[in-house]
């Protein structure tokens, strides 16, 4: 069963320069939603418990979306809004299933999933790259059923 997930997110972000050169193109709204949210929610709805950032100190903006509890408690002791409450504890719900590894020099892909090897709790998990999003269709829920059956298949080969 595939419960983990990694996503490298420590690129330099050159293709929607200039504004990646101040903000993480993860965190832009697309929809009215932040672009990552769509990702974790996929990954919630696929089955996936534990998902692994891979930042780097540029990418730091990220981490501070999800722990910036402080904030959110004082406007919501100031406004009450149920709105704010709701956008806060959704945050909260994702922050239960994100761990953060730094990759701070950017040698590839490889190198960034080599970062979680001291994470990754089994032989296999799930590695969204997150530049194109496919919405209203989880593609990652698709995979990890295909990779369900294949294993189901390879097991009653291996007379398992």
């Amino acid at each position: 069963m595939i419960r983990q997930a990694i996503i490298p997110l420590a690129g330099l972000g050159t293709r929607l320069l200039p504004l990646t050169s101040v903000y993480a193109k993860e965190l832009l709204p697309i929809n009215g939603k932040v672009g990552l949210e769509y990702i974790i929610d996929e990954c919630i709805d696929a089955g996936v418990k534990e998902i692994i950032f891979i930042i780097s100190k540029k990418k730091e903006i990220i981490k501070k979306y999800f722990y910036n509890d402080k904030f959110y408690k004082k406007i919501i002791r100031k406004k009450k809004d149920t709105r704010i409450i709701r956008e806060y504890n959704k945050i909260k719900k994702y922050k239960k299933l994100i761990k953060f590894v730094y990759q701070n020099v950017p040698n590839g892909t490889g190198d960034a999933v080599l970062k979680t090897k001291n994470l990754i709790k089994d032989k296999y998990f799930l590695m969204l790259l997150p530049d194109d999003l496919i919405i209203q269709k989880n593609c990652s829920k698709d995979m990890i059923l295909i990779h369900n059956k294949k294993m189901l298949s390879y097991g009653k080969h291996e007379g398992k």
